[in-house]
């Protein structure tokens, strides 16, 4: 998985009774073409950011990704309701 990505991802969530979304499990094509499924560990953080078409939320997480757990950060884009990996932390 890339440090500084910026691409779109396919990502499971759930959403509560009062509209909190959580990021649950994502998928993305590495570069041999294949899926590569990525559970969500832990959830960090969350904020909400007011920049572009309808704003963003941005999630700071942490998943066990072969055998090491890496920090990473997926931005939902409420406008468009693409979700996107940014970037690796750690």
């Amino acid at each position: 998985m890339e440090t500084e990505a910026n691409y779109p991802i396919q990502l499971i969530a759930v959403t509560s009774t009062l509209g909190d979304i959580t990021p649950i499990r994502f998928r993305y094509e590495n570069g041999e073409h294949e899926l590569v499924t990525v559970n969500v560990d832990e959830i960090h953080a969350k904020k909400e950011m007011t920049i572009g078409k309808g704003g963003s939320i941005i999630y700071t997480c942490a998943s066990l990704i072969d055998e090491t757990k890496m920090l990473y950060q997926l931005r939902y884009e409420i406008g468009t309701h693409k979700w996107i990996f940014m970037k690796k932390l750690s």
